[in-house]
């Protein structure tokens, strides 16, 4: 995943968002109760509220 990316957020995968940014001091590395950790907190873009929003690359899904 990078900056530019057009993404949909997991398990709702309804909506786009563009990444714009990565906040690498919030890495989460430690295992979820399903042994996956969270992961990068990366900024999205969300068009429909002109927002940025954070949100763990766990629960991201990059669209080809």
């Amino acid at each position: 995943m990078k900056v530019g990316d057009l993404v949909q957020v997991k398990p709702a995968m309804s909506g786009y968002y563009i990444v714009v940014g990565e906040d690498e001091e919030k890495e989460n590395n430690w295992p979820g109760r399903d042994g996956i950790p969270l992961g990068r907190l990366w900024e999205l873009y969300d068009s429909e509220d002109s927002s940025v929003k954070p949100m763990h690359e766990k629960w991201i899904e990059v669209i080809e």
